[in-house]
């Protein structure tokens, strides 16, 4: 196992859109907790330098690992360019992937951008190996005499995330080199809290700016808002002496992030310029078309409440060479004549769009994340929220910020200058201190499937049936809970429930199951079905009075199973399996 201390603390925040990795020592974390490396990555086209990098995955031909990140992005554009693409594989945003899929496998297959196929759990696993890899590196660089058995990993995974997906994250993890026993999940809302807590008053800032000092005092109960390119994880936090941090409410959510923004532009071209003239475009030259996107990923970042007049958008020369060819019209007399007359300007080689166009590409986002916060806020109505803290790289969006002042007007919305870096940096920090969390609320009721002595007042006649060895009428598909949705459970308690075998000879299974709500029945609609776990029959059967003890860790980032037969010692824990097969 990992040390408790471990030397040095390596996050990496795989996101949707961007990815990035950060780490520090212990030494340097005993004498400033906020001291976090984290390495500038260079975009080539336009030279920008930015904390994180594309989450691409770029494959040869023989769907063996070339690139990632902007090199995949850049090289990829490359090969477009001088025709050569051609069997080559190119993955980009796939992490949603993961989210909300109840159909997840360790065989789930993904689609490169023209429609060839392949695992999965390859293209993360890859992803996350090339990020481990280049931090090694950095490392190394550092620091002579270092081995991994010194660092504790932690991987970032949304909060509202199924344990499927949190499986599957650590498997790709697992293939991709990293040790599950030096390996933590850390929920991306708590370790953006941890970063912000640990922040001097001077750096957290009203989103408005109309004040410069914000503090989160022991007792603060506050919303978290993290919003990144794909999804939106809400929770409700409290402050608890010793600066733990306590759930109050389980995470909530959807798939409301800045991609939707980026598919409102998109849809805006495709408007402007027609699907064909794009698609030729991304073919003959990938670079532009790569380049036109992130002309709009700056300029989405000054678009404000406020502004007025026009935003001005550099126009690919090919782009409009295209557009002549295939429409045989200039796109500026196009545009004349379109509905678009009024509100978009050609000029030379730039494209001049009315600023409320580009308002509108922010409106589904933003109200997406706003019915999330208030559903969220509706459902804490007991709870005294002070405060909202935005982290996340969409959070640092003044029209999604105006947004959540305006529906808030009562409460104090915060962010921390770097937001987009508070989920990572906090990973760090909770690696190095993971006690800091004291207790989460559950998402789900967790729980086996039973047979119960049947009663005619609660129990259906479709379920009864008879029990020979005990000779009495019982009841099947029932949901026996160990913990219920809702319940606030401390990191690391356990529940332990005992079971008999139905059978002399029967082949032990029991079934783990979860639902949103507490049902009755594992055939409840709620109710969904995560495994079974097994355990080997003796030789001779089981005795009467045989026991099989089940036991449930609950309140860390996952929860685990074990199943013990407690007449012959037999235990299992690592046969449990949140994922189909």
């Amino acid at each position: 196992m990992a040390s408790c201390h471990p030397l040095i603390v390596a996050a990496i925040d795989f996101g949707t859109t961007f990815s990035g990795y950060a780490f520090s020592f212990r030494h340097e974390y005993d004498r400033d907790p906020l001291k976090v490396s984290a390495n500038n990555w260079i975009s080539g086209g336009q030279g920008l330098v930015s904390m994180k990098t594309p989450s691409t995955v770029l494959l040869y031909s023989d769907k063996t690992f070339h690139s990632f990140g902007y090199d995949a992005e850049n090289k990829y554009s490359e090969l477009t360019e001088n025709e050569d693409h051609h069997g080559w594989l190119y993955f980009k945003r796939f992490k949603m992937l993961l989210h909300n899929n109840r159909e997840l496998r360790r065989s789930t297959m993904i689609q490169d951008i023209n429609g060839r196929t392949m695992p999965a759990m390859s293209i993360f696993s890859m992803a996350i190996r090339y990020l481990r890899e280049h931090l090694l590196e950095t490392i190394y660089r550092q620091m002579d005499g270092i081995n991994e058995e010194m660092i504790r990993w932690v991987l970032t995974v949304p909060a509202i995330w199924d344990d499927s997906a949190k499986q599957f994250m650590r498997e790709a993890a697992k293939d991709a080199g990293i040790d599950n026993d030096h390996l933590t999940l850390a929920l991306e809302p708590e370790a953006a809290s941890l970063y912000c807590m640990r922040q001097p008053m001077a750096k957290l800032t009203t989103v408005d700016k109309k004040t410069s000092f914000v503090e989160f005092d022991i007792g603060t109960k506050y919303m978290v808002i993290d919003i990144g390119g794909g999804t939106v994880d809400i929770t409700i936090h409290e402050i608890l002496p010793g600066r733990q941090i306590r759930e109050i409410q389980a995470a909530s959510g959807g798939s409301f992030g800045g991609t939707s923004v980026d598919s409102k532009f998109n849809q805006f071209l495709i408007k402007i310029f027609g699907n064909d003239v794009l698609t030729d475009l991304k073919t003959k030259c990938m670079q532009d078309y790569l380049d036109l996107f992130r002309d709009f990923e700056t300029k989405k970042r000054t678009i404000k409440p406020t502004s007025d007049g026009r935003v001005n958008f550099r126009l690919p020369y090919l782009l409009m060479e295209i557009f002549r060819t295939t429409t045989g019209e200039e796109l500026g007399q196009s545009i004349l004549n379109s509905s678009f007359s009024n509100s978009v300007i050609i000029r030379g080689d730039k494209m001049l769009v009315d600023a409320n166009v580009c308002k509108e590409f922010f409106k589904e986002a933003t109200d997406g994340i706003v019915a999330s916060a208030e559903k969220a806020m509706e459902s804490a109505i007991e709870v005294d929220i002070s405060k909202i803290l935005l982290v996340g790289g969409f959070s640092e969006s003044q029209m999604l910020q105006k947004a959540i002042r305006q529906k808030f007007p009562g409460k104090t919305v915060v962010s921390p200058g770097d937001a987009g870096l508070a989920v990572l940096k906090g990973a760090v920090l909770f690696g190095h201190e993971p006690s800091t969390i004291k207790s989460r609320v559950m998402k789900y009721s967790y729980g086996v499937e039973v047979n119960q002595r049947f009663d005619p007042d609660i129990h259906p006649e479709i379920y009864k049936f008879w029990q020979t060895r005990k000779s009495r009428w019982m009841c099947r598909n029932c949901f026996d809970p160990f913990v219920k949705a809702g319940d606030e459970v401390e990191v690391g308690s356990t529940i332990t429930q005992n079971y008999g075998p139905e059978e002399k000879d029967s082949i032990e299974g029991i079934g783990i199951y979860a639902s949103t709500k507490v049902p009755k029945f594992i055939t409840d609609s709620s109710c969904f079905r995560l495994g079974t776990m097994y355990i080997k029959m003796p030789n001779g059967g089981w005795p009467l009075d045989a026991s099989l003890e089940v036991k449930m860790k609950f309140g860390g980032t996952e929860f685990t199973v074990t199943m013990t037969d407690e007449w012959f010692g037999d235990s299992y824990t690592d046969s449990f399996d949140f994922l189909k097969k």
